[in-house]
This record gives C-alpha cells, sequence and structure tokens, in this order.
C-alpha cells in the first residue's frame, strides 16, 4: 500500500530580484502569476520518495548546496537520497546564481532564503499529510507545442531559432520523443495531485515580469477543469535542443497569451488522457544514486584564433532589449561579441570537468524516474528510454546538480547556439558519459 503526501509554497520573488533565462539583466517589474514549490512524497514498503519541483529556470548550485544541508539536516540522508530535486526552466522565475563570486544584493538574498525556508515547509507538511493511497500511470505520445529548434538550413548549416517563416529553412536537424508521462495520485476516491513529464522549453513570455509560464497555465488550467485546486507537479523530460516556437509560420509567439495557449493545450492532452491510466501495481521501491563526470570543452586553435579575430574587428554595438539566442543566428554584433567572449573565458578559465548527480527511482518494472544534469538534449532522453527495464521511464532534466546544455556529439562540428563555448561547457563526449551513467543506474 501506498502513503502520499503532498504540500505548495509561493516562492514568487519581491520587484527588483533579477530574472533567469537571458544574457541581459532584468531586475523583475511586477507579477503576472505566483512562482511554486511543489512536494509529493510517496511512501512504499517502508521507503520514502519524492519530488521538489521549483518555478525556476534553473537550481543554482548556491540552492542546491542549501538544500542538501537543510534537508539532511532536518530530514535525514535516507529522504534526501530519495528526493528528486529539479527546476521547470520558466525564464521569468528569480536567478540566484551570483556574479563574478559576489554575494547577492539584500532583495535577491531576501528571495533566496525565503525560497528555501518555503521548500523546507512544503517538504516537512508532504511528510505530515501522509495518508493512504492510490497511483496510477500513463502516458500519450503527443506534443504538438513543441519543435526541435535547430534547423538545417539550405546551405547546409545549422541554426538555431533562425527566425518566423525563414524562406532558407529547410528542415529541423532531428526528431525529438513526444511521449508526455503521468503520474496520478488519487486519495478517498478522487484526483489528489498529478506530476506531468513533459519536454518543452519555459520561454514563451520574455519581458520583466515575473510568472511560472506556460507550466503555472497548465496547473492552473487542470484546475479549473477538475474544479479543485490539486497540486500539478511539471518534470521536464530533456529538451535542451527543444522549445515552443513554429519557425515555420509568421507568427507572433512570445507573449503571455501564448503561455496561456500552451498550457491549455497540454492540460486537454492530460485531462483526456486520465480515465486511460493504469494502477501502479508494483510497490518494490529501488532508489540508486551515481555520479558522472562530464568533461569540459577545449578550444581548438582555430577556434579561440576565431574568437580573437571577432573581438578586433566587430564593432563594439550595444543592443536594446532582450539578449536572446537568435541574436548570434542575426549575427547582431553584440551577439557575436558575447560568445568570442564567452570562448576565450572557456579557454583561459574552464576546468577539466566537474561530477555531477544521477538518481534512479524504480517501482519494480513498472515505472522508473531518472534524472539529468543540466539541459540535456532530447537524444539523451531518447537513448535512457530506449535501454531502460521499465514500462514507463520518467526523465527529468534541470535536477539534481548543474550543468549547462550537453548536445549529442554529432551537434558540436555543425554550429548553432547550443554548442558555443563557455566556462565549462559540456564537450562533445559529455552526452555519452551521462547516458551511459544513467543506464548504468537503470
Amino acid at each position: 500500500m501506498f502513503k502520499i503526501g503532498y504540500a505548495q509554497e509561493i516562492i514568487t520573488p519581491p520587484t527588483g530580484v533579477g530574472l533567469a533565462g537571458y544574457f541581459n539583466k532584468r531586475p523583475n517589474q511586477g507579477m503576472y502569476d505566483d512562482l511554486y514549490v511543489k512536494v509529493v512524497l510517496i511512501e512504499s514498503s517502508g521507503k520514502q520518495f519524492g519530488f521538489m519541483t521549483f518555478d525556476l529556470c534553473s537550481i543554482a548550485p548556491q540552492l542546491f548546496k542549501e538544500l542538501d544541508s537543510r534537508i539532511v539536516e532536518k530530514f535525514g540522508k535516507e529522504l534526501h537520497d530519495g528526493l528528486i530535486i529539479s527546476a521547470t526552466h520558466t525564464h521569468t522565475g528569480s536567478e540566484f546564481r551570483s556574479k563574478d563570486g559576489k554575494p547577492l544584493d539584500e532583495r535577491t538574498q531576501y528571495a533566496f532564503d525565503h525560497t528555501v525556508d518555503a521548500a523546507i515547509r512544503a517538504l516537512e507538511r508532504a511528510q505530515m499529510n501522509l495518508l493512504p493511497g492510490e497511483l496510477e500511470v500513463g502516458a500519450v505520445y503527443n506534443n504538438p507545442y513543441g519543435f526541435v529548434r535547430r534547423y538545417w538550413m539550405k546551405n547546409g548549416t545549422i541554426v538555431t531559432n533562425p527566425g518566423w517563416g525563414n524562406p532558407d529553412i529547410d528542415k529541423p536537424e532531428c526528431d525529438f520523443d513526444r511521449t508526455i508521462n503521468i503520474l496520478a495520485v488519487k486519495q478517498g476516491g478522487r484526483l489528489a495531485a498529478l506530476i506531468c513529464n513533459i519536454g518543452n522549453h519555459g520561454d514563451t513570455i520574455g519581458g520583466d515580469i515575473v510568472s511560472a509560464d506556460w507550466y503555472g497555465r497548465f496547473t492552473q488550467e487542470i484546475q479549473h477543469a477538475l474544479k479543485f485546486s490539486l497540486p500539478v507537479l511539471v518534470v521536464d523530460d530533456a529538451s535542451g535542443d527543444i522549445n515552443h516556437f513554429d519557425f515555420h509560420q509568421k507568427i507572433n509567439q512570445t507573449s503571455y497569451n501564448e503561455a496561456t495557449r500552451i498550457g491549455r493545450g497540454y492540460a486537454a492532452i492530460v485531462l483526456d488522457a486520465l480515465d486511460k491510466l493504469e494502477p501502479v501495481t508494483e510497490e518494490t521501491v529501488t532508489i540508486r544514486n551515481g555520479s558522472v563526470t562530464i568533461p569540459h570543452r577545449k578550444l581548438t586553435p582555430e577556434e579561440l584564433a576565431e574568437a580573437k579575430h571577432i573581438l578586433a574587428t566587430v564593432p563594439d554595438i550595444k543592443k536594446e532589449g532582450d539578449f536572446e539566442s537568435q541574436d548570434l543566428a542575426n549575427k547582431v554584433p553584440a551577439a557575436l561579441r558575447y560568445f568570442a567572449q564567452r570562448a576565450i573565458d572557456c579557454h583561459e578559465k574552464s576546468t577539466p570537468s566537474h561530477d555531477g548527480r544521477l538518481t534512479v527511482i524504480e517501482l519494480g518494472k513498472q515505472i522508473a524516474f531518472a534524472t539529468l544534469p543540466g539541459e540535456p538534449f532530447n537524444g539523451i532522453s531518447q537513448a535512457i528510454r530506449a535501454k531502460s527495464p521499465c514500462k514507463y521511464t520518467f526523465v527529468i532534466e534541470l535536477a539534481q546538480s548543474v550543468s549547462g546544455y550537453v548536445p549529442m556529439p554529432e551537434c558540436f562540428a555543425r554550429g548553432g547556439y547550443e554548442v558555443q563555448a563557455g566556462i565549462n561547457s559540456a564537450a562533445q563526449n559529455a552526452a555519452d558519459e551521462i547516458i551511459k551513467a544513467a543506464t548504468v543506474l537503470l
């Protein structure tokens, strides 16, 4: 028999706190909707495991460090080791990464402390709320709001986000896994919580106003349809090369209305699948934690010379407004100089590698939850699912430890935004190392 508990807390920052996800500074100027930390705990066969998700673009190293310390201190290492901590990837949530080692400013430190305290409160209440319940699981192969954002152009090059209606687009670089996995919690004959595994970016709004992006609108639409406020957690599938932009159309896809459209669309897909879920009959819980050494990029002499040439010849013209990945494709001078400097910093400041934590939780051979650090390309998720012994495999990015983009090996020679060098950016063989380590745990 399962016992399940859940809780959530608001983590919306005060105005003035920077928003994460773009290259330019964006102190927030208000709020469209609240950000949350959400927790679902499950107990089976005497073991507790669960999920803690944050409406953040990613989880900064200092946030992971503080959470790890506080959770172990208050709840013990066993629960810590069975808890998957991840971010939804909204690009309109708090930025907690310190710049150049400087301390956080007063407002950001307040938001950081509030976020940690809220997470601990939610975990404590979820544990206190443990009650008997049932689990149901299922999957649909239906993701009409996700698109591979790297395109082959007619001249044989790869461009990330090439622009709406660009006549030079040939085709997407690859396909991706459109699986949406659903885990439903039922208690007292009613649906009590949902955990949904969906692959897409959380960058539909832009600007400088706080929002949980489509993840928040997805939650609200499900609550509206079911007429009660159940917790809805989204754990992102690998989405490093996926976003919501359909570049074959000439339409504006950056707005709060777009976040609402996508959230409602995903809600309709999940709601339609709820009566098709199957009971979770496997109650034996296996929790495995491991690590993977993620090698860092090394520049070739030619790449370093090209970066220096760009800084010497491209004019230093500042860009007004949001600084986004498509500026590189459009050869905006500010973007060319920015990435050239990143390449030089990669050469001068990168360490050889860093270690990432991986967690796998299995319910018999029926369900597996496998975490990935950073923003892995979807091909990594596909490779892990193909080797998983379980019927349903939830692959969860931005979880348990920090990394940047992790492209597939073949993508580096093709170019594009995600493979640009930076300090401690992933090397060409990083994806293979992560796939190998994750499948060993499975």
